[in-house]
């Protein structure tokens, strides 16, 4: 594995090298559920959306680098990707230095029974994302879908719901395994199903009151940041030539469904998804929105080379040219930009693609400021749904994909964004700014083991910095108002 193989040899005589007994005994002596209290990256109170950004309380544009968490649980009986007890996958992605998870949940896990919520179930989310907020790990909540249902190879929506949308779940007609994405469009019973998804008012009352239902569960838990309303929505029959689908149907549900979670998570942001089909030409017009803090959060696939595992064209031209359209997207709605979903699969051919493609399209991340959560996180049965495999943790539980993943980023700036880059090869990572002096500082993620294992070295155009070896994070502090460099390097 390489440089994949260097990350994890340096994860593991943290974490993984040891015991697990050993492990929650070390989590327990050091404190691990105060390190949010302990950082300078800071906690809750909640975030403020203005002028396409999303700040701190202290006034710093806030920055997450996260993972989906997780694909596994789209097949897990329980609809869980992994047991509130096993806390250990959460420790992984703090030393990691992920600050957020897109965590999946399912309608069919919260009403498997038209009327009745799954009690249990929504016991365990809330467990597990407890723990997460121990750990300063946000939450994005992601009321997630494929293909509508697992009654069409796919997953979301509860069995009576397949039924009262008209289609049969034996005799549905969609393509499972790799090329799984083509019943979205080909699938007379999917594209069924979705047509009648979004012309029921039932089934969007029943939809709404589910993901309001896992509101009121996890209302008063600080870490969880908001609400993305609906994974990848599919037209089904409905035209949005015009935007008449995006316009007409999806964002009447977003603000139907928002609104009725702020009534118990108040501070709640948003998470908008453009239709799937029209990913990075989005048809939502200026205006159409009429509420707050909201973020406009589509996902960058390289789609063709993912399906046929196979890279057919350059990743980084498919991924700038997608997010330069999102970027435009997102200022015309007056939204921060957020990639809720990229990544690629192992097995991608010719040998290494997927480390470039990983790569690439952090570089595009990076230098778009771009808050993120890569697909995707799962601790067993990593390619059992449709033989998918992205995870960060293949067959055997072991990490991968580290030294692409695991990088230096900015978590809070104090000031405006100018430029920012990280080398693999090289191990430079450049940050540019503009800013005045203040109390409160810019901190940047460090990844010492993974990146710097021989330490580094910090240049300065101004200023002072430290270390907090314990966070793994580089608090700067300029010395006087205007422009500001930081660059790292190894040592």
């Amino acid at each position: 594995m390489g440089e994949n193989a260097r990350g994890w040899y340096a994860v593991s005589r943290k974490l993984i090298a040891v015991p697990v007994v050993a492990i929650l005994v070390l989590v327990m002596a050091s404190g691990i559920h105060a390190f949010a209290a302990g950082t300078e990256e800071g906690g809750p109170p909640g975030f403020v959306v203005r002028d396409g950004e999303i700040y701190d309380a202290q006034g710093r544009i806030a920055y997450f680098r996260g993972v989906n968490v997780g694909g596994n649980a789209k097949v897990a009986p329980d609809h869980l990707p992994f047991q509130p007890n096993e806390t250990q996958w959460w420790d992984y992605l703090k030393a990691w230095g992920f600050n957020l998870v897109r965590f999946t949940v399912f309608w069919e896990g919260i009403e498997p029974v038209k009327g009745h919520f799954d009690r249990v179930y929504l016991g365990k989310v809330k467990r597990l994302l407890e723990e997460a907020g121990k750990r300063g790990i946000y939450v994005m909540v992601d009321m997630h879908q494929d293909l509508y249902s697992r009654w069409l190879h796919g997953d979301g929506a509860p069995a009576w719901a397949v039924w009262e949308a008209g289609a049969c779940p034996y005799f549905n007609f969609s393509f499972g395994g790799q090329f799984w994405g083509l019943a979205n469009v080909l699938s007379p019973a999917v594209v069924r199903c979705f047509t009648n998804f979004w012309r029921s008012d039932d089934l969007k009352l029943h939809y709404k009151s589910a993901l309001v239902e896992v509101a009121r569960q996890l209302k008063d838990n600080p870490y969880v940041l908001g609400y993305d309303v609906y994974n990848e929505p599919n037209p089904g029959g409905n035209v949005n030539t015009n935007g008449e689908y995006e316009n007409g149907l999806l964002a009447p549900l977003y603000q139907d469904v928002l609104s009725e979670i702020r009534k118990v998570d108040p501070d709640s942001l948003g998470f908008v998804e453009p239709d799937s089909i029209d990913m990075h030409s989005s048809k939502f017009t200026e205006g159409t929105f009429k509420m707050d803090r909201l973020v406009y959060a589509p996902h960058n696939y390289d789609f063709i080379s993912n399906t046929l595992r196979f890279q057919i064209l350059p990743s980084d031209q498919i991924y700038r040219q997608n997010h330069a359209s999102d970027v435009a997207k997102a200022r015309q709605l007056g939204m921060p930009l957020w990639i809720g979903e990229f990544g690629a699969p192992w097995g991608m051919n010719p040998a290494g693609t997927h480390d470039r493609m990983l790569d690439d399209m952090y570089r595009v991340l990076e230098s778009g400021f771009t808050s993120n959560a890569l697909w995707d996180y799962s601790v067993r049965d990593v390619a059992a749904w449709n033989e998918e495999d992205y995870s960060l943790i293949d067959q055997n539980g072991r990490p991968r994909g580290l030294v692409e993943a695991v990088r230096p980023w900015v978590r809070r700036l104090a000031g405006s964004p100018v430029s920012q880059s990280f080398d693999k090869n090289t191990k430079v990572y450049s940050l540019e700014f503009t800013g005045v002096t203040g109390p409160q500082p810019t901190v940047v993620y460090v990844p010492e083991a993974e990146q710097y294992p021989g330490g580094f070295k910090v240049g300065l155009s101004d200023g002072s910095w430290e270390y907090r070896k314990e966070s793994n994070e580089l608090v700067y502090r300029p010395g006087r108002a205007g422009a500001h460099r930081l660059t790292i390097r190894q040592r």
